[in-house]
């Protein structure tokens, strides 16, 4: 069985604020320990959950070869054909956690557009610092929807699929497509015409990303702009959608306001982000029945970023309410919602948080505890275009695996609860989860 990959990083919680603008880069990058490629070995709890069906299963095991999943026997056929197995009691194995919407390159320390000025070496270090703590923690994968001009996500997802740096698999937007003085303008991806619409997205397809993200509305966090007003005509997206099509990409809009909600459907983008339904009356006050069932009919995902802090309310009582109504319009409606964080765009939320998002969107959605899971398994994986890969234990998928003491399908708290994870067939020490999160 493989060795363990370790690291000396501090939980982003125990800092205090002398040490907040140190945290991200100084953590020493871990050494690989590659598995025996020759044999199999396989990893039990007294459960399984296989990432599809809402009850776990007794005596079963993973058996692992390589970076993939060799089959799901009982312990006892294991036994006969020699594989090794270590049995964790009082345990379930279920698939590594996914996070939708994230972003690698930003600090959790510092505001979304006030980020440190880095060196090359001092990001690259930060990020793979925060790739580690993600994937000690569970998620073993991850959908990066946008940074700057340098494309740093992009490179560092090359290196953790090339086995050079530990972190979750990841798949990568680059600069969202933004309007002048529009969201995020400060990271190069704007177009001033719809005719710069097709070499700005060429410019991302060559520079290998795996996602089209457009910011359909204006944001909360760039000063400035107006979350509730569309900052594209139905026409400017549909060519964005056209043009990442034709290079095989699927688009995620960024969209708070109804209007921007409702161009990003009719347009044909894969995914909505946040999709906060901003009206005249705040949070929620817009939601749209109508752009529900073509959500429902186009087989849209919905990525609310229901994350950890939201069990503070920040949006307030009142649209917190109307949010969780939203959410249960939209479920009555088989529009699927995603686990999914905008860690690095949300100050103090730390990247790895990832499990009380989960319970958090149980909670305001009314879901049971397997939908949430898979909400954050096999769900997320098909939204993110890896369904195929991960998101499940089946044979033949990754070996990305995450045990947790108890029984998740009852009690999502066991996701904060890690004892082994394992990433692509490598065994990962899991870390206990942030301050904040352990009292949700």
């Amino acid at each position: 069985m493989e060795q363990k990959l370790s690291s000396t990083s501090d939980d982003p919680a125990d800092l205090d604020e002398k040490r907040l603008s140190l945290a991200d880069t100084s953590v020493a990058r871990p050494q690989l320990n590659l598995p025996d490629t020759m044999g199999m070995w396989g990893i039990a709890g007294d459960l399984l959950w296989d990432g599809i069906n809402d009850e776990v299963r007794e005596g079963l095991c993973v058996v692992v070869l390589r970076d993939r999943i060799a089959s799901l026997c009982t312990l006892s056929e294991a036994c006969r054909r020699g594989v090794p197995v270590q049995h964790f009691p009082a345990c379930c194995i279920m698939p590594g956690m996914i996070d939708a919407h994230v972003h690698m390159e930003f600090s959790e320390h510092f505001p979304l557009h006030e980020q440190p000025k880095l060196t090359c070496h001092e990001l690259r270090a930060a990020m793979e610092a925060r790739a580690l703590r993600m994937v000690q923690h569970g998620i073993t994968a991850a959908r990066d929807l946008g940074g700057t001009s340098t494309f740093a996500a992009v490179d560092l997802r090359n290196d953790i699929m090339a086995g050079r740096v530990v972190g979750p698999r990841l798949v990568c937007a680059g600069q969202p497509i933004t309007c002048p003085n529009g969201h995020c303008h400060q990271w190069g991806g704007i177009v001033n015409s719809m005719a710069e619409i097709r070499p700005m997205i060429n410019k991302q397809v060559e520079r290998g990303v795996d996602w089209i993200k457009v910011m359909a509305t204006g944001g909360l966090r760039t000063p400035g702009t107006n979350p509730q007003k569309a900052q594209f005509s139905e026409d400017w997206l549909f060519e964005i959608v056209a043009a990442s099509t034709s290079h095989g990409r699927p688009v995620a809009a960024h969209a708070h306001g109804t209007a921007g909600i409702t161009a990003a459907v009719r347009a044909g983008c894969h995914t909505i982000e946040h999709c906060s339904w901003i009206g005249q009356f705040g949070w929620c006050s817009g939601v749209d029945d109508a752009t529900i069932q073509e959500m429902s009919k186009k087989g849209v995902y919905v990525s609310p970023t229901a994350h950890a802090k939201w069990t503070r309310k920040p949006m307030g009582e009142a649209g917190y309410e109307r949010m969780c109504t939203a959410f249960g319009r939209l479920r009555r409606q088989n529009v699927p919602l995603v686990a999914s964080s905008d860690a690095g765009a949300i100050p103090g939320l730390p990247h790895e948080a990832l499990a009380g998002g989960v319970n958090v969107l149980a909670t305001m959605a009314s879901m049971g505890a397997p939908e949430a899971l898979r909400a954050a398994t096999s769900c997320c994986a098909n939204a993110i275009g890896i369904g195929d890969v991960c998101g499940q234990l089946s044979e033949g998928y990754a070996a990305d695996l995450l045990l947790v003491s108890g029984n998740p399908c009852r009690d999502l708290k066991a996701l904060r609860r890690p004892r082994m994870v394992v990433s692509r067939g490598n065994l990962v020490d899991p870390c206990v989860m942030p301050h904040f999160d352990s009292t949700m």
